[in-house]
């Protein structure tokens, strides 16, 4: 009976561990810091006399690995972003701007997988009132600056405060989607959200049939001119329309 005993419970034992990988993986917080140390070394730029790494990450989760990290999602974004910092500590890489880890959804995501999107982002911020000058309109809608001027979009408050977008002439579109030109984090802005297209010197804002739509100064708009000094709040998210002279 021993022997038998022993092959009977040798199968249950081979059984169980089947049964065990055949069920759906969850994701622990160990996997995504290697995931996203490999992503910093992968998108490292070599310059004269420094290495350039990455210093905002993108972490695309399922659904279910999205619902079971919402109850500590921000002390592990920290303490992954602290994990990275030393990494890039020991390896003696540059970065050009504090690193950030943040979450993302994908519901196309199968759980126990994840994907990563990392970029370079400095912080800009004006080191006097000097740098940065907000023209308001004037009578015959043209202003006199004395040094070349370029149109921003700052982000005043939301996930992504502190950050700001450079317009440029043609059509750039805000959202949530890692494509758009002016990319925000905002879990309440739409992949696609809104659209600002500069041209001859006007800037028009035309809503993209956003989920929670778009507000210029506080009144909801589908289409409208913009002015050096209008607010402009999507989400969580608000940004200013700012003229700043190089």
């Amino acid at each position: 009976m021993g022997w038998l005993e022993n092959i009977e419970s040798w199968g249950r034992r081979l059984f169980e561990g089947i049964f065990q990988r055949g069920k759906e993986h969850h994701l622990q917080p160990v996997e995504i810091a290697k995931a996203l140390s490999r992503v910093m070394m992968d998108h490292r730029s070599v310059s004269v006399n420094k290495i350039y790494v990455p210093n905002i990450y993108l972490v695309y989760l399922s659904p279910r690995d999205f619902e079971n990290l919402s109850m500590y999602k921000k002390a592990l974004a920290a303490e992954l972003a602290e994990y990275l910092k030393e990494r890039a500590a020991a390896q003696n890489y540059t970065l050009v701007g504090d690193i950030k880890v943040q979450w993302e959804l994908d519901e196309e995501l199968p759980p126990g997988e994840l994907r990563v999107h990392a970029r370079m982002e400095e912080q800009w911020s004006p080191s006097s009132e000097e740098d940065t000058m907000i023209y308001h309109p004037v009578k015959d809608g043209v202003s006199s600056p004395s040094r070349r001027q370029e149109l921003r979009l700052l982000v005043l408050e939301g996930p992504d405060q502190g950050r700001s977008f450079v317009l440029h002439e043609g059509r750039q579109v805000l959202g949530r989607n890692p494509t758009c030109e002016v990319f925000l984090t905002d879990e309440q802005v739409s992949r696609q959200h809104c659209q600002i297209e500069v041209e001859e010197g006007k800037s028009i804002l035309t809503d993209l049939g956003s989920r929670n739509g778009t507000m210029v100064n506080g009144q909801p708009v589908q289409r409208a001119l913009l002015n050096p000094g209008d607010y402009i709040q999507v989400g969580r998210t608000l940004l200013q329309l700012q003229v700043v002279s190089q």
